[in-house]
């Protein structure tokens, strides 16, 4: 490698090109798997009243939803609190109700449904809705709908490309060592005529493919760190891409230390 340094530099780099692209793909596509995570899981349900529901029957409402095994977290809101938040939701148009009366709204329940149950949201509505004393359940199911089918679309993508991108990378690894040992077919020749057995000939090619390998791999994690600090740097330039920053992860140290150990065996093979 000594002697052929520009040769081992252009190896490293071809490896290091490779992982990049490989390693931030692959980050991409952890993002979004946690974003739809983060995006599912702070989807309520609200559960109308009808008019007139005694308080009795509002609390057994309310317990009722609180057992329940898909419910996380559940609670009564007024009509005062429900024409609070409208209101405050509406932001510059809140004056339209301005004048409307509290008790004109129903009284809801909204509930908080565990993530790990989000395809049943359905279910647990309709439950609730067959209650007496509900009048009606509310939740974004065609919102949840086209955002579940937006992150399943994008998963299926981001695996077909890590998948392809990750062949790419084995046949260039692969191709490198080969170009290696033609490029060195005159001392493998002189090793072997002067008593070298195969096991003293690999032995430098598999250290070599290691060192290659986990130098490229090294500066592939510098290079995709760095695009993902400029990208979070970015963010905060604007208020709703700020949030998407405070969702973002990054790959933890257990994941790197076996993706480096990973990229080294493959040097080695």
């Amino acid at each position: 490698m000594r002697r052929n340094w520009r040769w081992a530099l252009n190896s490293v780099l071809i490896v290091a090109s490779a992982i990049s692209v490989l390693g931030m793909i692959v980050l991409l596509y952890v993002n979004v798997q946690h974003a739809a995570q983060f995006w599912l899981s702070n989807t309520s349900v609200s559960v109308f009243l009808e008019p007139g529901v005694s308080e009795g029957q509002r609390n057994r409402l309310l317990e009722h939803a609180t057992t329940h095994p898909l419910v996380r977290q559940a609670r009564l809101v007024t009509p005062a609190e429900g024409l609070a938040a409208l209101s405050e939701r509406l932001g510059t148009a809140k004056g339209l109700f301005s004048r409307q009366d509290a008790d004109t709204l129903p009284y809801t329940i909204d509930l908080e449904i565990f993530v790990d149950f989000r395809d049943r949201i359905g279910t647990v509505a309709k439950t609730f809705a067959d209650l007496p004393g509900v009048e009606d359940v509310v939740y974004a199911e065609r919102v949840l709908d086209k955002v579940n089918l937006f992150f399943l679309i994008t998963r299926a993508i981001g695996l077909f490309f890590i998948g392809l991108i990750l062949a790419s990378f084995c046949l260039i690894i692969a191709n490198a060592i080969k170009l290696s040992m033609h490029a060195r077919l005159a001392e493998i020749q002189i090793l072997s005529l002067v008593g070298a057995t195969r096991t003293f000939i690999r032995l430098a090619f598999v250290l070599e493919g290691m060192v290659i390998s986990l130098a490229g791999g090294l500066l592939s994690l510098l290079l995709v760190w760095s695009a993902y600090e400029l990208l979070m740097a970015g963010l905060t330039w604007d208020a709703f891409t700020r949030g998407l920053r405070d969702i973002a992860v990054f790959f933890d140290w257990p994941t790197l230390v076996g993706a480096l150990g990973l990229i080294s065996q493959e040097g080695q093979g």
